[in-house]
């Protein structure tokens, strides 16, 4: 066997392993590629509504919020805050075609592209990262559900109780608020002078302490009992 014939082998199977370990730690929020690597100042876009949807992120550090705008009122819808470890824009890269909604960076942040290719081959030889993405669709259909439910029948005070137990679920009491309270109305579907009244009232009540850009959560319970 000849030295060039050995040398592509091992060529070869590098490559091979390469791309197995790539595969192996994508489900992981562990791409390798450090050239897939991008980052965001505050307030840039990940990606606009109408954009080729050719890829997806995965949030390393800093957050992003992905939302709508309404040309009709000016006014914005905020569909989730993604923080580390979340992806962003997968489903609309699964489906193909474009973005249906806006991605924007909350502060200066981090994140890993995968492109649609990489999707493709990761869903037919992966199994962990399809059954990964099989949880993240159907977590995404109940969370829709879910809130068309509670804009469409909760009253604030509810809507609010809602998300701080939701994230209280995945972050402790302690609630990190990397955005304005403005984001956070549109977050539950209410206006600003209700959020804050509700805020206000909750702070009263003692159920929750405020902080600069924290929520503490004191009295689950007392929440929990406004949902129905």
């Amino acid at each position: 066997m000849s030295a060039l014939t050995v040398s592509k082998r091992v060529s070869e199977e590098n490559q091979v392993s390469g791309k197995k370990k790539r595969l192996e730690l994508v489900p992981k929020y562990e791409l390798t590629d450090s050239q897939n690597t991008k980052r965001f100042e505050k307030n840039a876009l990940l990606f606009s509504e109408g954009d080729s949807s050719n890829g997806f992120y995965i949030v390393r550090k800093g957050y992003v919020r992905s939302f709508r705008h309404s040309k009709a009122n000016d006014k914005q819808q905020t569909f989730k805050i993604h923080y580390p470890g979340s992806w962003v824009g997968f489903r609309d890269a699964v489906m193909g075609g474009t973005y249906l909604h806006n991605a924007i960076a909350l502060e200066d942040t981090e994140v890993q592209f995968v492109s649609q290719f990489e999707i493709q081959e990761l869903l037919h030889t992966n199994r962990e990262f399809s059954d990964m993405a099989f949880d993240k669709m159907t977590k995404e259909c109940v969370e829709a559900e879910n809130k068309i439910y509670s804009m469409g029948i909760r009253h604030t005070h509810a809507k609010l109780s809602e998300f701080l137990l939701e994230r209280m679920k995945e972050v402790g009491v302690e609630i990190e608020l990397p955005f304005t309270r403005d984001v956070l109305a549109s977050i539950i579907g209410a206006t600003t002078e209700t959020l804050v009244r509700a805020l206000s009232d909750f702070k009263c009540r003692g159920w929750i302490e405020i902080e600069k850009r924290k929520i503490i959560i004191r009295n689950e319970a007392a929440l929990t009992s406004l949902l129905d």
